[in-house]
């Protein structure tokens, strides 16, 4: 027997050995590369959540938001010179989120799930319309709800939570205890 070379056996088996070393990266790499591919996606609908989430912030801080009102798919209040109003408009199988302002410009965002929906929060919780039936004007106090809620019907969390500012009078003082204006008199 002589020691020139490799036998056919010993480079079979170092093929063999190199080919599932190859087979087994390929895996890997292809593993990775999807985990990132859903990455991205996941990472690119958070970047457009957030954008809905501000603009509809932005758009509800203007002034004359106490005098909101709105739905599910809806809401409006009157602003500068006209009103001002939102709505969720489907377009094919997917929904948008139209912000008109006081001069007429639209404002289009997608969102990203269609099943999206309007709700107000108030002292009593959640409602899907504002101001609500059980809600009576005397009662409410010409007050806007504490918050305005884009969400998914029946989903843990909400796209957007809005917190609207209540207008207090001059003579108002604050108290954390009770959450609410205090009028100090004289």
């Amino acid at each position: 027997m002589s020691d020139d070379g490799y036998t056919l056996a010993e480079m079979l088996a170092a093929l063999t050995i190199l080919g599932l070393a190859m087979g087994g990266l390929g895996l890997v790499v292809s593993l990775i590369s999807r985990q990132q591919l859903t990455s991205n996606r996941i990472q690119a609908r958070l970047a457009a959540d957030r954008v809905v989430d501000q603009a509809l912030t932005r758009w509800l801080a203007q002034d004359g938001a106490t005098t909101l009102q709105g739905d599910a798919t809806g809401l409006s209040f009157s602003c500068v010179a006209a009103t001002c109003a939102a709505s969720l408009q489907a377009e094919g199988r997917r929904m948008l989120l139209v912000l008109r302002n006081g001069s007429g410009r639209a404002q289009r965002l997608r969102l990203s799930d269609p099943a999206m929906r309007f709700s107000y929060r108030d002292a009593r919780g959640v409602v899907d319309a504002w101001p609500s039936a059980e809600t009576s004007p005397s009662n409410r106090g010409d007050q806007p709800p504490r918050a305005v809620l884009l969400a998914k019907p029946g989903a843990g969390a909400p796209l957007a939570v809005i917190p609207i500012s209540p207008r207090e009078p001059r003579d108002c003082q604050f108290d954390a205890i009770i959450g609410d204006c205090r009028i100090m008199t004289p």
